[in-house]
């Protein structure tokens, strides 16, 4: 026992080597770090800080250089939609049946001998797509290879390259809602397909896909040469797909005003962050001027302007040019009026004079009270990185994160909720998408006719509107949910609430 107490006691006793060594080893570390650092800052001395101009032209560098800095944007964005938008055909962009697909023009369709068999076989080869039409005077099925597809959340359009160049649009499309081939240009415009039919729409100019479509598909589509037929078409791109380049504008002098001064990011993000100021050398939409900011997303979603202006979307960019490249497409937003009744496939307009095709979204959002008096952006509520995803949750749906959105501004209407709207909070008709945002913008891409939101935020429910001219000509908010009640029905309530 007392051995064992010596020793404890001789443990005891030992002095604490270690701790001393711990003690020195950290005071060694601090003069390394003091020393790092004191060449650090010499070495930031050695380094100015570079000012950009406010107005200058760049070229494009292509998504992957974006890529390198802004990482975790990128990934969003990578497996976006507008990320994989063209594509060349293969087995991950390919999503129609070429196993064993075929298309057969609708019974009513069949009245020349012949027409009961396939107007058109898909046929996969490896990793070779091809869609076969048959030709109207031969009764032959003519392979046409897949070159490009486009799109593949809704529907997906398949392109074949010509020799001259044109990379052709085939008619046929696949239809992901219905999981079948449907021939979209016939059910847009609301035409009886036929074999013949079907071969004549490769005949038309906007079938040369990247002579007309591709400006909005691809990142700075670049047309060295065509000719009149649109049957020769030299042309390329930056990158598949709707790119950073497309919305930011082009970033060689962005890139290189960053990647060798790394003083010019911290003074920029300063200056961004306290300041305010433009970033150097490249376009952020939320500082730029409000026309400037959503002409980003109107090239492309405000598609209501005349044949001899699409080359001036076509060659527009985001940025602030010294040499006059065309920054800013607001002053086409209302080119064409609101012509009540209007047929045009995809930007129809209702008979009470509202928008109502699918190219109309862009333009029924610039026809609200919310464009003209506030500041309202696309990308308060869609996310730009990842288009199909919310800003914030909720924030796409009527609920109360869409409602707040609202409120921020009419801060009048937040504690008057079942006054202002007639229904108890939290209910179908207490939000504000419910009777400022109705379905009425017909969305055809599936082949199966919907109705989407209008953007019109400002909208208020007319039923009067409906009673004159009827539910084909102007719906009402109030009927959408109230299906079993009449308009006349509708129209006494909003006078008994708000007149």
């Amino acid at each position: 026992m007392a051995k064992k107490k010596t020793q404890a006691r001789k443990h005891r006793s030992k002095p604490p080597q270690k701790t001393t060594s711990t003690f020195a080893l950290s005071w060694r570390q601090v003069a390394l770090f003091a020393v790092l650092a004191l060449l650090l800052v010499a070495f930031a001395f050695s380094v100015e800080y570079e000012s950009f101009t406010s107005l200058y032209d760049a070229d494009y560098v292509g998504s992957a250089a974006c890529g390198d800095c802004h990482d975790r944007i990128y990934a969003a964005w990578e497996v976006s939609p507008h990320a994989n938008m063209a594509r060349p055909a293969g087995p991950d962009s390919v999503v129609g049946d070429f196993a064993d697909g075929s298309w057969t023009l609708p019974v009513e369709a069949q009245v020349l001998p012949g027409d009961e068999l396939p107007a058109a076989r898909m046929i996969r080869e490896g990793d070779t797509f091809i869609m076969a039409l048959r030709h109207p005077e031969t009764g032959d099925y003519v392979p046409f290879e897949i070159a490009y597809v486009i799109g593949y959340q809704y529907r997906q359009t398949y392109l074949t390259r010509e020799e001259g160049g044109v990379l052709r649009r085939l008619p046929l499309q696949w239809s992901v809602e219905q999981g079948a081939y449907f021939p979209y240009w016939n059910f847009q415009e609301k035409s009886t397909p036929s074999v013949a039919d079907l071969w004549a729409q490769m005949e038309t100019l906007n079938s040369a896909w990247n002579l007309f479509c591709a400006r909005c598909h691809t990142t700075k589509l670049t047309i060295a040469a065509k000719d009149a037929n649109h049957t020769i078409a030299d042309t390329h791109w930056v990158d598949d797909g709707i790119a950073c380049e497309a919305c930011h504008g082009p970033g060689s002098h962005h890139v290189n005003y960053y990647e060798h001064n790394y003083i010019n990011r911290i003074v920029a993000f300063v200056n961004g962050q306290v300041r305010n100021q433009p970033t150097a050398y490249i376009a952020n939409p939320p500082k730029l001027t409000k026309g400037q900011d959503l002409s980003t997303c109107a090239r492309c979603h405000g598609p209501d302007i005349g044949m001899i202006t699409t080359d001036v979307y076509r060659v527009y960019e985001p940025g602030y040019s010294k040499e006059g490249r065309i920054n800013d497409l607001s002053p086409y937003f209302k080119q064409f009026p609101l012509e009540h009744g209007r047929e045009a496939p995809t930007v129809e307009v209702w008979a009470d004079g509202t928008p109502k095709g699918i190219g109309m979204l862009f333009r029924s959002f610039i026809e609200s009270a919310c464009y003209a008096a506030a500041e309202v952006r696309c990308y308060d509520c869609h996310d730009p990185h990842s288009n199909k995803s919310e800003a914030e949750p909720g924030i796409l749906s009527a609920s109360e994160t869409s409602n707040n959105y609202c409120l921020d501004c009419h801060t009048e209407l937040r504690n008057q909720i079942a006054e202002h709207t007639g229904h108890e909070p939290d209910t179908a008709g207490s939000y504000c998408y419910d009777c400022h945002m109705p379905r009425r913008i017909q969305n055809i891409v599936t082949g199966v006719e919907k109705f989407v939101r209008t953007h019109t935020m400002s909208h208020i429910p007319r039923p009067d509107l409906t009673i004159e001219y009827g539910p084909e000509g102007s719906p009402n908010a109030c009927n959408e949910c109230h299906t079993d009640q009449s308009s006349e029905w509708a129209a006494e309530w909003v006078q008994t609430w708000w007149e």
